[in-house]
């Protein structure tokens, strides 16, 4: 076998790995530079996670549930109070 016939028949293969390689690197930059892109609605500028807005609305209705809460449990308390006075 010839070593010219050899290059002749890997050359091709090479540039096609090499096409496909660069291919590949130019998706994951792709990628990479969306994921960068939406950190900062992530993470705040000093490093701090922010919330989701699903979290956070979770996290607000269960505010507002103490809140009621504790305003019924201060309602009550000034009940008993008052009936211990009479």
């Amino acid at each position: 076998m010839n070593w010219s016939d050899v290059l002749k028949a890997v050359i091709p293969i090479v540039v096609a790995s090499l096409a496909w390689l660069l291919g590949e690197v130019s998706s994951f930059n792709t990628r990479l530079t969306k994921i960068e892109g939406q950190m900062p609605a992530l993470i705040t500028p000093q490093g701090v996670p922010t919330d989701s807005p699903l979290s956070a609305e979770h996290r607000h209705k269960l505010k507002e549930e103490i809140y009621r809460d504790i305003h019924d449990l201060q309602v009550r308390t000034k009940l008993m109070e008052e009936r211990q006075k009479k």
